[in-house]
């Protein structure tokens, strides 16, 4: 594991910045992609009754793929959990998440740095700040994550469950305003604990540093409340890696589409065996790989780090969050040639 786990690292970006120049002086910007691709292959198991709501309030969102209609969570259901949790653990460690969520503003007025608004957690998952003015600030996201699709049939997944809104103190949906049983009557439909989803995060163009990379996988976590009936109680989604991949180039296994063709019939029905199957899908493609169990292992060591404070992780983090601090404040600050501008805070270059 040793082994493999060094050859990663040594794919990942050194930097988050490189100097360039078309005018008399050069500037800082983002480093530029190389011709590279990190793949994290998810499976995530529902372990307790959990809505998947997306524009419908009242149903859960399906899709017909691989001649089955099946339940759909769209990428932001499971990336804005994971970024929040990103977002959570830079603030115990003090080093970012000082902005709500969707909630960046940057006082250019006041000439406020943007790294006192973005960190680590929006070079993984991207990130935008509203100026005083018009402006936005945007930061494209590092890791783009697919839909998760679920792998068995929506039509034996899902439970209908009936529920009732504005019911009286008396326990009777008698409303005595109108004189008539409130309408507010309603069936929503859950998804059963036992199914399965298949997911892929893929991180194109050697754009993050080993600081980011393992805030990733620490964000990813082993199980969390995704949104739903249980949200507020408990978990509802656990997430298992099935291995780490990289190569030169973007495979077309990346899509969820293609694992779900490639499934034996009948398909996997626990979560080792569909990872299994992934493990055996995804080493054809990139033969340079890390085993799910390796993968595991090392995560389970991160958050071992994590919650002792281990000071090999802390000063990684330490020097992650300098990085993404130069990145900001390097891209979107005016340099001193331009000057104090409208819009625009002063410089540092």
């Amino acid at each position: 594991m040793d082994e493999m786990i060094a050859q990663l690292k040594a794919e990942l970006a050194t930097t988050l910045t490189m100097e360039y120049s078309l005018a008399e002086k050069p500037y800082r910007m983002p480093a530029l992609p190389h011709a590279q691709v990190i793949v994290l292959p998810l499976v995530r198991e529902v372990v307790a009754p959990m809505l998947v709501r997306n524009n419908d309030p009242d149903s859960i969102t399906d899709i017909v793929m691989v001649r089955e209609r099946r339940v759909r969570m769209i990428a932001s259901k499971t990336k804005s959990v994971e970024k929040r949790r990103g977002a959570m653990i830079l603030r115990a460690l003090q080093l970012g998440g000082n902005g709500a969520a969707n909630k960046f503003f940057i006082n250019e007025k006041n000439h406020q740095r943007p790294s006192t608004v973005f960190d680590l957690n929006s070079v993984i998952f991207g990130d935008s700040a509203k100026g005083n003015g018009k402006a936005i600030y945007p930061v494209h996201a590092a890791a783009l994550y697919s839909d998760a699709i679920s792998v068995q049939p929506a039509s034996t997944q899902t439970d209908a469950v009936f529920r009732q809104g504005g019911i009286m103190e008396d326990g009777s949906n008698y409303d005595p305003e109108q004189h008539q049983s409130s309408s507010n009557i309603f069936t929503t439909r859950s998804v059963k604990p036992g199914t399965l989803f298949v997911q892929t995060i893929v991180l194109p163009g050697r754009r993050i540093t080993e600081a980011a990379f393992d805030h990733l996988l620490l964000a990813l976590g082993p199980a969390g409340s995704y949104g739903g009936s249980t949200a507020t109680t408990g978990t509802n989604l656990r997430t298992y890696l099935a291995g780490i991949y990289w190569g030169t180039l973007e495979k077309a296994v990346n899509a969820p589409m293609v694992i779900l063709e490639s499934l034996p019939t009948p398909p996997p029905t626990t979560p080792n065996a569909l990872i299994n199957h992934m493990e055996t899908l995804f080493a054809q493609a990139y033969p340079r790989h890390i085993t799910a169990q390796s993968a595991e292992a090392y995560v389970s060591e991160l958050a071992t780090q994590l919650e002792a404070r281990a000071p090999r992780l802390l000063t990684q983090y330490a020097q992650g969050a300098q990085d993404a601090a130069e990145l900001f404040d390097a891209w979107f600050m005016k340099t001193e040639k331009r000057g104090r501008e409208k819009g625009g805070a002063e410089g540092t270059e």
